[in-house]
């Protein structure tokens, strides 16, 4: 193969690899907002037609979605997104209060100055951005959710481990999905509890080292939005 040959298969390759990884956030973003439910079938065709990515691309990127556990392989028949359910809920929440415990404690142990400031700006902008009424749809609530997440992340960042947080990651993105799934009734509960008030001991015992203490609100806060998933979606709570 001459030069040109070897540039365009290197230009073929690029825009396959572009359009995969495009095609994964994008089915991941509809997996967790909801827009996919959950046991929803996932047909090559409609989903080329609905996103405009080619068929190869699709089925990449259903498969690494797989690995995510966000698209299960059904045998001879394609792809579905995962079920919802309360087992897989409790199992997320606890899973995920493990790993981010982990990585929270690592993190007041490792932390330097800078680590302290990045919560403190965070913690900032969480409480200055503005509370929406429960009905509006969460993609519409940019800056507050943006926040939130920039918070929990900037407590767990002085961890020095990228599979730790990639980890954190990946159960952070299922519990998303299930907040997502039941918006407006954990929106509507949360304006019954000081969720500002949580964040704000959750950082005050980090910055002041107290890793037990740290931990222990990090599985409360984590577990009373759990509970009120699962006291809406399927009647009782989980602890």
């Amino acid at each position: 193969m001459n030069e040109t040959g070897l540039e365009r298969s290197a230009a073929r390759t690029g825009t396959s690899t572009t359009q995969t990884s495009m095609a994964i956030e994008r089915l991941r973003a509809e997996i967790i907002s909801g827009r996919l439910k959950p046991n929803e079938k996932l047909r090559v065709k409609p989903l080329m037609q609905r996103y405009g990515f080619s068929s190869s691309a699709l089925r990449e990127a259903l498969s690494r979605l797989v690995t995510d556990g966000l698209v299960e392989a059904v045998d001879q028949r394609g792809f579905r997104t995962t079920p919802a359910s309360r087992e897989q809920l409790m199992d997320i929440t606890e899973t995920r209060v493990t790993v981010e415990s982990v990585a929270l404690q690592r993190s007041i142990e490792r932390g330097d100055l800078a680590w302290e400031s990045r919560i403190v700006a965070a913690f900032h902008r969480l409480a200055r951005s503005p509370p929406y009424p429960a009905d509006i749809p969460v993609s519409e609530r940019g800056a507050l959710w943006v926040a939130h997440d920039d918070f929990h992340a900037a407590l767990i960042s002085a961890c020095n481990s990228e599979w730790l947080l990639y980890f954190c990651k990946l159960m952070y993105q299922h519990a998303e999905r299930y907040r997502f799934l039941w918006q407006i009734a954990v929106a509507e509960q949360n304006q019954q509890r000081n969720v500002l008030q949580e964040h704000e001991e959750l950082m005050k015992a980090t910055l002041e080292r107290d890793a037990v203490k740290a931990c222990s609100l990090l599985r409360e806060h984590f577990w009373r939005t759990t509970n009120l998933i699962l006291e809406t979606a399927y009647g009782g709570s989980g602890t």
